[in-house]
């Protein structure tokens, strides 16, 4: 059984060795078939390896989007620097303020010896771009008038002793001079108009001051006019405008009459009626007409023409006047005079008119509170005592009295149960009770009256019993 074991085994041996052999001799035989073909020598392909074959793609199929590649955004480069422009030019400032200025107006009391009266100087600062601005001014008083007193509100000062003032004023701001004044008793027949100047940075101004009186209790002669009012206007401008007069004989005599026509600044007298029998110029501002013989309560009507000019017209209200004259034969010249007012409506698109009314003196107030502080130290003259320690102790009684008053309706609302301070505890005598029960003594706590002592009462008249031993 070996035998043929081997035999296999050794055809096994001699087969691999043979396919050994021919492995080698292909791969000697295929080396040179990989080599260059220089030598005209042929050399077969090498044997492709098949590959799998992948189909295109459905044209039914959707090609997925391609995805942009992501984009970053990147600053802008900085703004090349720049010349700061440079800031507009500040506007001018416009200097200009506005100026009123009152009528010295004399009512009855003037008739009777008192001449006194109130100027009111009003300015208010229209000015742009000015801030603060100082207005400085004068005012001169006409002559048969003088000032006895100043004093300045809202920003204004008066100078001491001199007619003039300072006003320094915020923009749209108004401040006030007040100016008392007293007039003579015959110049209500010459006084004139007197005037307020004012100026600042250049820009002046100036307004006249009128005198204006009530009708003088003359008898004998009776003097009215009409009241001019000019028509409505949007800017001012020059016009013209009538003045009826009225002059009437209440006497008992024929008398030859005339009239004056005095016209405030910017105003004049243009045309004469036919009622003058002549007429002149005296004046400035002054106009006599002569209207010859008027009987005994006759009186003669005249209308005379006015202009106006456009600055006077931005300036109304305008106070003139009119002086009437009768010259009885052989006896005095009567005269009477008529303060006549030249108004319109206000400009259309015109700012309100300043007060003109006098604001209350800061100054009085004080110096007479001051004065009833000193007549209260020094008792006052004529040797009156001051009244001071008369009001201390009649407030003192009253205090007393009030403080009365309140401590008694405080014990009085006060309960039974309230607690009572230490002060106001009294000693309470406890007399016990009978059979052991102790109750509350009828009589009020605050009444108990404290017990007394043993013995007789010193003042009392009684005595203590005698000792019935002492008998002897």
């Amino acid at each position: 059984m070996e035998a043929p074991s081997r035999r296999r085994t050794a055809r096994r041996m001699r087969a691999g060795s043979f396919v050994l052999l021919a492995v080698l001799s292909g791969l000697l035989v295929a080396a040179p078939a990989y080599a260059d073909p220089e030598d005209g020598e042929t050399s077969t392909a090498p044997v492709e390896t098949p590959t799998e074959v992948v189909p295109p793609p459905d044209p039914t199929t959707e090609v997925p989007p391609t995805q942009a590649p992501p984009t970053t955004t990147e600053a802008p480069p900085p703004p090349p620097p720049t010349t700061a422009a440079p800031p507009p030019p500040k506007p001018a400032p416009v200097h200009r303020y506005k100026l009123t200025v009152s009528t010295v107006s004399l009512g009855d009391a003037y008739w009777q010896g008192d001449g006194s009266a109130q100027l009111v100087i009003s300015v208010k600062n229209t000015g742009e771009n000015v801030g603060k601005d100082t207005i400085t001014g004068v005012y001169n008083l006409p002559s048969g008038s003088q000032a006895t007193g100043a004093y300045g509100t809202g920003g204004c000062a008066v100078a001491p002793g001199a007619a003039s003032f300072s006003c320094t004023l915020p923009e749209q701001g108004l401040g006030q001079v007040v100016v008392k004044v007293n007039v003579d008793p015959g110049a209500w027949k010459t006084i004139t108009a007197g005037q307020v100047s004012t100026s600042s940075a250049g820009y002046p101004r100036a307004a006249p001051i009128a005198f204006a009186f009530t009708t003088p209790p003359t008898p004998g002669i009776e003097l009215n006019t009409s009241a001019p009012v000019l028509p409505a206007a949007t800017a001012p401008k020059d016009e013209t405008f009538p003045l009826a007069v009225r002059l009437r004989n209440t006497g008992t005599t024929k008398a030859p009459g005339a009239v004056e026509i005095v016209t405030p600044p910017g105003v004049d007298l243009v045309t004469f009626p036919g009622a003058c029998r002549s007429h002149k110029r005296i004046a400035g501002d002054r106009y006599r007409c002569e209207l010859g013989d008027i009987a005994p309560g006759k009186e003669v009507s005249a209308v005379f023409g006015m202009a106006v000019t456009a600055a006077a017209r931005a300036e109304l209200p305008l106070t003139g006047a009119v002086h009437g004259y009768l010259a009885p034969p052989g006896l005095d010249i009567i005269e009477t005079r008529y303060d006549y007012k030249i108004t319109a409506p206000p400009l259309t698109g015109a700012e309100a008119p300043l007060p003109t009314s006098a604001p209350p003196s800061p100054a009085a107030q004080r110096t007479f509170a001051t004065d009833m502080s000193l007549r209260g130290q020094s008792g006052g003259e004529g040797g009156q005592l001051s009244s001071l320690p008369i009001i201390g102790g009649i407030a003192g009684l009253v205090g007393i009295a009030g403080g009365l008053v309140v401590f008694s309706l405080r014990r009085r609302t006060r309960g039974e149960d309230d607690d009572l301070g230490a002060d106001e505890v009294e000693d309470v005598v406890l007399v016990p009770a009978q059979g052991g029960a102790t109750t509350r003594s009828p009589i009020p706590r605050a009444m108990t009256l404290p017990r007394l002592p043993d013995g007789p009462v010193a003042g009392s008249g009684f005595r203590a019993a005698e000792d019935p031993s002492d008998d002897t």
